[in-house]
């Protein structure tokens, strides 16, 4: 299995009904390839973690890449993993995540990320509030 994380940047017009249609349809089709992860959009870019199969994921993200919804993907860490870290969610994504650093920290502490994740992630939360 492997874990891997990119970032892109976000078609400017994009609304939240978009996201939430790229939300759905992650989740049926993750379910159904056994791809696990989360999904964060910080007001200009979107991240996301994938984890799964490698020939699965690697599937999962050429299709990603060749959706015009956003541009600019740059895959930032992909690793050899033995344990999900999002094991439970076929998609996480939670609209209203303000990337507080307590929350993070918090996420962090319990396993669900690894700590060079959380900082990833902080710093890439830190970019969409520099706006």
């Amino acid at each position: 299995m492997i874990s891997v994380i990119y970032v892109s940047v976000a078609d400017p017009m994009i609304g939240e009904g978009e996201i939430a249609d790229i939300v759905k349809t992650a989740q049926r089709n993750n379910a159904r390839d056994d791809i696990t992860g989360a999904l964060i959009y910080n007001g200009q870019n979107f991240m996301q973690l994938l984890e799964g199969p490698a020939s699965k994921v690697d599937a999962c993200l050429a299709a990603i890449r060749d959706d015009r919804r956003h541009s600019g993907m740059v895959e930032i860490r992909r690793r050899a993993i033995d344990c999900r870290d999002f094991a439970q969610w076929s998609m996480l994504y939670e609209p209203r995540f303000d990337g507080d650093p307590d929350r993070i920290s918090r996420l962090g502490m319990k396993g669900r990320i690894d700590t060079g994740d959380e900082r990833i992630l902080s710093n890439f939360l830190a970019l969409g509030r520099r706006r």
